[in-house]
């Protein structure tokens, strides 16, 4: 071949990656099992000679099917034996377990997309916070256990928690390494465990400053904050592998989050009559915290007194739904 490039000859791998290119420099092009074809496959479904690429002046160029069982996939459509169907740039083909594509010098090339490059992996902030983490985890297991316990009972927690988390992003790392064919084990462990001490972090913080400040609501949140979380940890790891999906996927988990939202306040709702599953704190902070006026006496007396309507209609109608016994006691 000789003269100025006319296209190139892609063949594809199965993730629809480029893994050989065939500089094309005339007219016509063969695509066979044959050694003196232009374009070699090592494929058994393929024919010896099974397709050709032939150019006419003036017209488009054309696919010719040769001497084949299995003939080729092209737009969706078999073309047989002895067929012929019109080629353009950028058109893909199969050839038994094989893929092809043509470009053509001159087409017209999609525009730039945007990268959004992962956040870098710190390896300092990294061993902090697996570090923190495990205190975290050993703190909360030594208010919680009897004084007294033997050391083994911290062993689970000490083992259990990071062989979770490290399962976790080998499993996301595995799915880069698919995709992108990159292992990025440390940048999926580092957005897992930023998210986990979120959570943990939330998790301790917000019944204090609903104790703190008299604002139940931010305990009460809580379960949306972790549904929140959850779906901003996916969003996250699939970005990693699809980073030029990121607004797609962000819309897709947003709108998860509000079905699922919703569907969480439902089924509070009919389960307990209430939005919301926790209705007191279970735990309360240090007198210190506390930073709301205190309520006197007098005021915790007669709000319990205004109670007592609305329960006995309760338990003479347990069926009844809240809003209409806070109608009546209106």
């Amino acid at each position: 071949m000789s003269g100025a490039r006319l296209g190139l000859i892609e063949l594809l791998d199965r993730d629809g990656g480029v893994a050989h290119r065939l500089p094309v420099m005339q007219w016509p092009v063969t695509i066979g099992r044959a050694l003196d074809c232009d374009v070699v496959l090592d494929d058994p479904h393929a024919a010896p000679r099974h397709a050709t690429i032939e150019a006419a002046d003036g017209e488009p160029l054309l696919l010719c099917v040769g001497e084949s069982r299995n003939g080729l996939r092209l737009a969706g459509r078999t073309v047989h034996a002895g067929e012929r169907a019109a080629l353009g740039s950028g058109a893909e083909w199969q050839i038994g377990r094989s893929r092809l594509r043509l470009r053509l010098a001159g087409e017209v090339l999609a525009p730039e997309l945007p990268w959004t490059a992962a956040a870098p992996v710190h390896g300092r902030r990294l061993l902090a916070g697996l570090v923190l983490l495990l205190a975290w985890v050993l703190g909360e297991h030594w208010l919680q256990s009897d004084p007294g316990d033997p050391l083994s009972s911290y062993l689970p927690v000490l083992v259990g928690t990071p062989v979770m988390l490290g399962v976790w992003c080998f499993l996301w790392a595995l799915g880069s390494k698919l995709f992108t064919r990159h292992f990025d084990y440390l940048a999926h462990l580092q957005l897992a465990l930023g998210v986990l001490l979120v959570s943990l972090l939330l998790d301790a913080a917000l019944p204090l400053a609903a104790f703190a400040l008299s604002l139940e609501g931010l305990a009460r949140a809580g379960e949306l904050i972790t549904l929140a979380l959850g779906c901003g940890l996916v969003w996250g790891h699939l970005s990693l592998i699809l980073p030029t999906r990121r607004q797609a996927l962000a819309v897709g988990f947003a709108t998860m989050f509000v079905v699922g939202a919703g569907l969480k306040l439902a089924l509070n709702q009919q389960r307990s009559d209430r939005w919301f599953a926790p209705l007191y704190l279970s735990t309360l902070g240090p007198p210190a915290l506390r930073l709301a006026p205190t309520t006197g006496p007098q005021q915790f007396i007669d709000e319990a007194r205004a109670l007592r309507q609305p329960l006995e209609k309760r338990a003479r109608d347990p069926d009844a739904p809240s809003w209409l016994l806070q109608a009546d006691e209106d």
